[in-house]
């Protein structure tokens, strides 16, 4: 075979090949790969050497280097092997997979009216289809098991059995199973029953069926577990049992492990039959539980594991094997090493319901002792579910809405990882519930087991939230199973059983299995036969790799350092590499080797080197090139390999190791690149004249050429490319401009429709390609839909002018005005601009002018009067200009009285030359008073002083005479206030308390913070 040309680039490598694909007919087959190369490879899909093009049902999804064939709606034609071809300058890679479609399309219908049902699946010609799997069962020792399944698929499947991955006949004697085939009623296939005969307890395990034909492999599994009959009482009471197993003839080994950790007990047995173990612990028979693991590791051996140990797990454990032929015992002694600083009280098993709590409870010998709670290995930290509490030296942890999975040991652990543990058991339809993780190598058998309460109920397992296949589970009786044969890793992944509202969930993992990789290619050699070619020869590995591999051929010039991928090759035998794969002349060396998906053999190097030379053929040629006046014309080719060219124009040779030039002074200028295989000549800005103009290329083996035709260009518009909306104020300068693709060309402006006339207030401008409207000084008319119109095509334009937005200068703060009744109430607004308009607004609808509300406008104060304001006057005011407001709040008071003090009548005694102040508190600071003095009003002397402080009304007396004695009165309006002043020479004891005068004394109060109306009533 022949090499594809190659660069100096990385040449396509898979990281992930496609898999094999098997699917029904009707369904949706997918192969995936990852490539990488530089630059990018192309990727190409071919079946049976021709590529294949999207259609209906076939596509080929890409995601960077990942890159997929989707073939919809499978029918047995699209059966076959479907190979990726990777490409680019640096190499070629090619990766294959086949694609199996199971079942053949319908047969066509025979001419009776009613329709044919659609055959069953495994009737037609396909890989073999289980109709029905075997069984998962729990049995006695000594009883008769058959395990049976029904295969269907053409041609017939070969049907086999394993035990434990082995062959039966690797396992047992002849005469203790029976193979029985069958066929299949009805329908192309067969069927293979397997009988055991009086079952020992080694027979437990996992029994698989596999079934292979020419067009596939298939397998199903069942559980096998056989129990050890319960023994029936002594006919005699007082006769002494025997014991179970035989005393020791020798003492016992002996195994120290710390309290807390594990303990681990390993017996290793051989015999034939297989012997049959048990465990057994001072003397009675163990069972495993959750802290006694029973198991027998991947190395043949039995295995006992106990957990977290325990004071209570120190004795004799005893591992018994017998077969018929004899028996056999292995002790050792455990001692559990006690820490010197133990809890105080320790952890005791609990109990609780599904959906319920559990607690448990423990004590450490001091209070400020740290703890740490787990489950198993993992630690528990405080939450809603978990919560951790200390009250002294007592740790207690409560576990809320328990379900099955939170079944299991628990420990609480203080410094020096002394730990306590207890068994939490959760009540509920599940008694034995799933392990938190099982961990199973690609290839083994995977069985997962439930028990529960009622006997008979059927289950559901799923894996991520999907059902599995009905072939996978068993159940009989409490004993639920779910067996996964030759499990890969798209078994992984969360497996939940469910049981009405409970679950029990394991995490399923599939470890890879390590594979070595392959061996290197053999007895390479090269022999250089003709001219500028080489041939390199091989043999391939011994041993022959497992899997599917490739060859993978570098090369690497003589005096580099580097190795460059040719191609990969998927045969052995011989290659011939010729001078096209190298990107220059010189002398190169070659190496091998194989790769396979476990990995890349070493290197093999072909002794000696070889002389080659790259020769160009083209690719893809010139082509003649169509541009508008102004723009640029680009001519590209693409060679075979990487060499360098010489560009004409007119038949003038161009310089190329300049990137750029001109053909002569102030003519036509060029640029020259060179990019891989690709070679550009670009020449910039042509114009008319240049119409015509032959440009050529030529290198060793190639010779092109191709014409240049220059076209008048139609005009379109650069700028803008979409609508355009400008927003003004007025008074601003508004230009709108329109870039076309020629120069000078005519262009027409509109608004709303109207072609519009230049005036002082509106300009059009003419610059080269730009066309400008202009408004020196916007105003609002100028707003609306502007067009610049040419041939056919228009730039539009949305212009808005606004007047410039409106401040308001006072006030700035919230203002809350008091007033009573009949007041006049005026709010100001000040804003920044006269002739601003301004809105009044009233509990949120806008204030219409009235008799009882006036509205005035002074420049640029605005105010809102409301002349004799009523109680339903008041409310919340707000002014509007522009997108500010200010805000007022009024409120109107009926008022019933002017005065406030005093309420009464007031007496007043005094001594002649003493100071009387008669005081009057009104309700209001600017309300005038009328004093009057026995019916007639006083006027102020220096003898008689009036004074006005806020709401206070005052009458002085600075040095009261005799003559002053008499009635005053604090009058407005209707009502007054009265004071009766007497003025003696001297003060007279009086017996009558009512005759007691009454000093007339001002309190004065804090003030609070009031704001009044300025002006008086209006009247």
């Amino acid at each position: 075979m022949k090499a594809g040309s190659g660069d100096q680039g990385s040449p396509p490598c898979f990281l992930r090949f496609p898999r094999p694909v098997r699917v029904l007919s009707g369904a949706e087959a997918e192969l995936k790969c990852v490539v990488l190369g530089e630059p990018p490879p192309t990727v190409v899909w071919e079946k049976g050497g021709q590529p294949l093009a999207a259609s209906e049902r076939l596509s080929f999804p890409a995601d960077g280097a990942e890159h997929g064939l989707l073939l919809s709606g499978a029918l047995p034609t699209d059966a076959g092997v479907y190979v990726c071809r990777a490409r680019n300058a640096a190499g070629e890679a090619y990766a294959a997979a086949a694609v199996t479609v199971l079942e053949p399309p319908a047969p066509e219908p025979e001419p009776q009216p009613a329709e044919r049902p659609l055959p069953p699946p495994g009737a037609g010609e396909g890989a073999p289809v289980f109709l029905t799997g075997p069984r998962s069962q729990w049995v006695l020792r000594g009883a008769e098991v058959v395990l049976e399944c029904q295969v269907g698929g053409l041609p017939e499947p070969t049907l086999y059995w394993e035990k434990d991955g082995m062959a039966l006949d690797e396992v047992w004697d002849s005469s203790h199973f029976a193979l029985e085939p069958g066929r299949t009623e009805g329908r192309p296939g067969a069927s293979l029953a397997l009988r055991i005969l009086a079952v020992r307890l080694p027979d437990s395990g996992v029994y698989v069926c596999h079934a292979r034909n020419a067009h596939g492999h298939a397998r199903a599994g069942a559980l096998l577990q056989v129990h050890q009959p319960p023994e029936s009482p002594p006919e005699d009471p007082d006769e002494v049992p025997k014991p179970v197993v035989e005393p020791l003839k020798c003492a016992p080994k002996t195994f120290w492990v710390n309290e807390g950790k594990h303990a681990k007990f390993r017996c290793y047995v051989m015999g034939k039959p297989e012997p049959e173990i048990e465990w057994h612990w001072e003397g009675r028979p163990l069972l495993p539980d959750r802290r006694r693991l029973m198991y027998r590791d991947r190395g043949g051996g039995f295995v006992l594991k106990v957990l977290y140990c325990q004071a209570k797990d120190r004795g004799l454990y005893v591992c018994a094997a017998r077969n018929s032929a004899g028996q056999t015992l292995s002790a050792v002694q455990l001692h559990v090493k006690e820490p010197r600083f133990r809890f105080t009280r320790p952890l005791q098993d609990v109990e609780g319901r599904e959906h319920g709590i559990a607690v448990l409870e423990c004590k450490v010998p001091n209070s400020r002792i740290p703890t740490a709670w787990f489950r198993e290995d993992q630690r528990l930290l405080p939450c809603r579910k978990y919560e951790q509490i200390e009250e002294g030296a007592v740790r207690r942890l409560i576990i809320h809405r328990l379900k099955a999975d939170d079944e299991g040991v628990y420990l609480c652990e203080m410094r020096g990882r002394v730990r306590t543990v207890a068994n939490v058991t959760v009540k509920g339809p599940i008694l034995k519930r799933l392990p938190r993780k099982l961990d199973v190598f690609e290839g083994e058998n995977a069985v997962l087991l439930v028990e529960t309460g009622e006997a008979g109920v059927e289950g559901c397992w799923t894996r991520d939230g999907e059902d599995l296949p009905a072939i996978c589970q068993s159940s009989s009786g409490h004993m639920h199973a779910l067996v996964l044969p030759g499990v890969t890793r798209e078994d992984a992944g969360e497996v939940t059983f469910s049981l009405g509202n409970s679950h029990t969930t394991t995490l399923l993992r599939v470890k890879c299995v390590k594979h070595n990789p392959p061996g290197p290619p053999l007895l390479v050699e090269m022999f250089k036969g003709h001219k500028n070619t080489v041939l390199l020869t091989w043999k391939p590995p011994e041993p022959a790799p497992e899997t599917p591999f490739i060859y993978r051929l570098e090369r690497q010039e003589v005096g580099s350092e580097d190795w460059i991928q040719c191609f990969s090759i998927v045969k052995a035998g011989a290659v011939e590499v010729p001078g096209d794969c190298v990107p220059s002349e010189g002398d190169y060396r070659f190496r091998i080797c194989t790769v396979s998906e476990h990995g890349r053999s070493p290197h093999v190097v072909f002794h000696g080197s070889a002389h080659l030379v790259p020769t160009a053929r083209l690719v893809a040629g010139l082509e003649d090139v169509q541009v508008y006046d102004g723009e640029d014309a680009v001519f590209s080719l693409h060679l075979s390999t990487i060499i360098q060219g010489t560009w004409f124009l007119n038949g003038e040779e161009l310089k190329s190791h300049v990137p750029e030039g001109e053909v002569e002074p102030g003519a036509l200028r060029y640029r020259v690149e060179k990019k891989g295989l690709q070679h550009r000549l670009i020449l910039q800005a042509v114009k008319h004249q240049d119409s015509g103009a032959l440009v050529g290329f030529s290198c060793p083996g190639v010779q092109d050429s191709a014409a240049l035709t220059i076209q008048e260009s139609p005009v379109h518009i650069l700028s803008p490319q979409d609508k355009v909306s400008l927003t003004f104020t007025t008074s601003e300068r508004v230009v709108l401009t329109c870039e076309l693709s020629r120069v000078d060309f005519p262009a027409s402006w509109y608004k709303d429709g109207q072609r519009v006339e230049e005036s002082e207030s509106l300009v059009v401008k003419l610059d080269g390609r730009k066309h400008r409207l202009i408004l020196p000084e916007a105003q609002i008319q100028d707003s609306g839909e502007f067009e610049c119109r040419t041939e056919g095509v228009s730039a539009f334009f949305s212009v808005t002018v606004r007047d410039p937005p409106v401040h308001i200068l006072d006030p700035r703060e919230h203002v809350f005005v008091h007033a009573i009744t009949s007041e006049c109430v005026m709010l100001t607004c000040e804003v920044d601009r006269e002739g601003a308009p301004v809105h009044w607004y009233k509990d949120g609808q806008e204030v219409e002018e009235s008799d009882f509300v006036v509205l005035e406008n002074e420049g640029a104060h605005h105010r809102l009067v409301l002349p004799a304001a009523q109680p339903p006057d008041g409310g919340e005011f707000q002014c509007v200009a522009g997108d500010e407001r200010a805000y007022f709040t009024v409120t109107i008071t009926d008022v019933s009285s002017w005065i406030v003090y005093p309420s009464g009548k007031v007496y007043v005694a005094a001594v002649r030359l003493e100071r009387v102040v008669l005081t009057c508190e009104l309700c209001r600071p600017w309300a005038e008073v009328r004093w009057t003095k026995d019916g007639e009003e006083v006027v102020e002397s220096p003898a008689l002083l009036l004074q006005k402080e806020d709401t206070v009304r005052r009458l002085v007396l600075p040095a009261v005479q005799l003559e002053d004695s008499g009635e005053y009165l604090c009058e407005i309006d209707d009502e007054s206030a009265s004071f009766t002043v007497t003025v003696t020479e001297s003060y007279q004891s009086q017996d009558s308390s009512n005759n007691n005068p009454e000093l007339c004394v001002l309190l004065k109060k804090p003030k609070s913070r009031r704001l009044w109306s300025r002006f008086p009533p209006w009247r």
